[in-house]
């Protein structure tokens, strides 16, 4: 499919959590950083500027206080969509004009992991996002198996799972913030 094997890359928080450097396997060539705000777009992610090119944005992402909507917007990609699968799953569709008509589903890797996997229709892992939930410093790995698809389809891998790693994220900020209401009012 492409040049090689797997490839593993890693996800530092910088400037506290504002700021998310998505970096090679070496851990030190940033290819991506995610800019998160409280605000809409709630995440911008951009390719990393080289010596050669400037920081490029690729893609935004927003999230919906009161419905489970997932906005996503690749100016290199226009079209990149990214959705729910159901009211009550916590899968998400991907699809853009870079994978030809292919829908990609982002799920979770078991039903206790806060893990994901990115797999095609035929069920083949295409990516991992492997949870750090121990570390202060880093959000996880994301492990591309396939390495190196085209700069399009890294762009969609990258900002969907950006996207729904920090959907996730969130709604387990906001069911703690349900629980511990509910905990306080009986007490």
């Amino acid at each position: 499919m492409y040049n090689s094997g797997p490839r593993t890359l890693h996800l530092y928080y910088r400037d506290g959590h504002d700021r998310v450097e998505v970096t090679d396997a070496d851990k030190s060539t940033v290819l991506y950083v995610c800019y998160r705000t409280s605000s809409k777009p709630h995440q911008t992610i951009c390719r990393a500027a080289t010596r050669d090119k400037p920081e490029t944005m690729v893609g935004q992402v927003s999230f919906h206080h009161f419905k489970s909507d997932i906005d996503v917007h690749m100016p290199l990609n226009p079209g990149a969509a990214m959705r729910k699968t159901g009211w009550t799953s916590s899968a998400c569709e991907v699809t853009s004009p870079a994978q030809d008509g292919a829908v990609w589903t982002w799920k979770r890797d078991g039903a206790m992991t806060s893990n994901l996997k990115l797999v095609d229709a035929r069920g083949t892992v295409l990516a991992t996002f492997d949870n750090a939930s121990w570390s202060l410093k880093k959000q996880g790995t994301i492990t591309v198996h396939e390495w190196m698809p085209p700069a399009a389809l890294l762009d969609v891998m990258i900002v969907t799972g950006m996207g729904r790693v920090e959907y996730q994220r969130r709604s387990q900020k906001a069911h703690n913030g349900a629980l511990a209401t509910s905990a306080g009012s009986r007490g």
